[in-house]
């Protein structure tokens, strides 16, 4: 989901000190940095501002291009319009997962050739669907699932979330032993 716990690891995945989240009283996600400033209120807007004040040197250079910029902002859209009610809905999810996979077909990341933030939202948002897949459920989804897996490699991406499996070998046990 798009709430204060894949802030708090964009945050750290940016190197920004967050400061204050929490919902206010309409529940939007709202970030205060201090009392001197305005608070943000709403996820992709909470992210761009993480972005604005990183000093990573990879984060900042793909966001010097502005085409590159707009197709991040099309994915912090796409998470929180698709990605995190697919987590509830089992169908949503499937078709997500679908509609993932397609795009994915012939690319390592979301955005260019390299991890952006935006791969870093998705794979946030998208973990708790990807953990309730069952193994062969999985491989129906074979360009989601290397995506996934590489970013979840990365410790500065997966920031002490649990590894998921997705060894075929596991698939291969899982598969044997429910159709014995």
């Amino acid at each position: 989901m798009c709430s204060v716990d894949n802030t708090n690891r964009i945050a750290a995945f940016l190197d920004v000190p967050l400061g204050k989240v929490g919902y206010n009283s309409e529940k939007i996600l709202t970030r205060t940095k201090s009392a001197q400033e305005p608070s943000i209120s709403g996820f992709s807007s909470i992210i761009q501002s993480l972005v604005r004040e990183t000093k990573k040197p990879a984060v900042k250079q793909l966001h010097s291009d502005f085409e590159v910029e707009c197709q991040i902002l099309q994915w912090l859209d796409y998470a929180v319009l698709f990605v995190a009610p697919s987590n509830k809905d089992k169908h949503a999810a499937k078709s997500l997962l679908e509609e993932l996979n397609y795009y994915l077909q012939s690319r390592s990341y979301l955005v260019n050739d390299s991890l952006s933030v935006a791969d870093v939202v998705v794979f946030h948002t998208i973990h708790e669907t990807m953990a309730n897949l069952q193994p062969l459920e999985k491989e129906n989804f074979l360009n989601v699932s290397r995506w996934f897996h590489h970013l979840q490699h990365l410790a500065e991406v997966r920031q002490g979330k649990h590894l998921l499996n997705f060894s075929t070998l596991q698939l291969l046990e899982w598969a044997t032993g429910t159709h014995t």
